[in-house]
């Protein structure tokens, strides 16, 4: 939830920071959803993760993101761009995360 003074508020955990987040681009008029890229931990590729961008994004529900294909659990979420610019990374090392503030 974007607040007065610019910055944002987040209830609850990473996982609805993440949906918050990607709700706030999908709904804005001033976005273009077609360039997020979320970054997520997919043990299946030799780099550890894919990259699912915003087109491929059917539905944001409570615990997961809907895609073409299947869904994909906000806690695999490691990384969100936005026009190539990161707006979401987590921190492995404190297991915490960082907000990037676009103006």
């Amino acid at each position: 939830m974007r607040l007065e003074d610019g910055t944002y508020d987040f209830h609850g955990g990473e996982d609805d920071m993440i949906r918050e987040l990607l709700n706030e681009y999908k709904w804005r008029e001033d976005r273009d959803f077609n360039l997020i890229e979320v970054h997520y931990i997919d043990r299946l590729v030799p780099q550890g993760f894919a990259i699912l961008k915003g087109e491929n994004i059917v539905d944001l529900g409570s615990k997961f993101i809907f895609t073409k294909k299947g869904m994909i659990p906000y806690h695999r979420v490691i990384r969100i761009l936005y026009n190539g610019k990161v707006i979401f990374e987590r921190i492995k090392s404190h297991n915490k995360h960082t907000r990037k503030q676009e103006r």
